[in-house]
């Protein structure tokens, strides 16, 4: 789905460094109005979308599944670590340049499908990886991390980075400064 002209939104001049400018070749303005609907209520009904987006009900569906499909939308449930009070932090990990790629796969399947890592990504200059990982208190998520690494000859060093309050997140204001 490759919109080639959103030169305006909504007849307003175009800024490059907004959401709907980076989106431009993936959703059309429909298909960001149905993100933003559903980003604000996940829940929301195919005719609330329509009376929101300003498109039949079937029109809304069909955009709403053709973009779940694409694997471009997805909705999902989040737990919001703070509110919870539960501690997170950024694990930012420098690999072992001797080691083969099976290694470093391995290790990075094995962050995705620990149940506490909920981001793993990969990552230019001194690192090489950084992750996200929770825990009941900062403790724990360093005994946690710490068990993670035992054994892993890919892990050349690391550095936790607690996180310590969130203003926003998966696009969603939690808090103001």
């Amino acid at each position: 789905m490759e919109n080639t002209d959103l030169g305006s939104i909504n007849g307003k001049s175009h800024d490059p460094d907004t959401p709907e400018a980076v989106l431009e070749n993936y959703l059309d303005e429909h298909d960001y109005e149905i993100f933003r609907a559903l980003n604000a209520n996940g829940r929301m009904s195919d005719t609330e979308l329509a009376d929101r987006v300003g498109l039949s009900r079937t029109a809304v569906r069909r955009r709403r599944e053709k973009l779940q499909e694409g694997d471009v939308l997805e909705i999902l449930a989040v737990i919001v670590l703070q509110e919870a009070d539960l501690a997170d932090a950024q694990i930012l990990v420098s690999f072992d340049q001797h080691v083969s790629s099976d290694v470093r796969k391995q290790f990075i399947t094995k962050l995705i499908d620990e149940g506490l890592v909920y981001n793993t990504s990969s990552c230019l200059g001194e690192y090489d990886l950084t992750f996200s990982a929770w825990h009941t208190d900062l403790n724990s998520l360093k005994e946690y991390v710490w068990d993670l690494f035992d054994g892993e000859e890919i892990v050349n060093d690391y550095t936790i980075i607690p996180l310590l309050k969130t203003w926003k997140a998966w696009d969603k204001e939690l808090d103001r400064p």
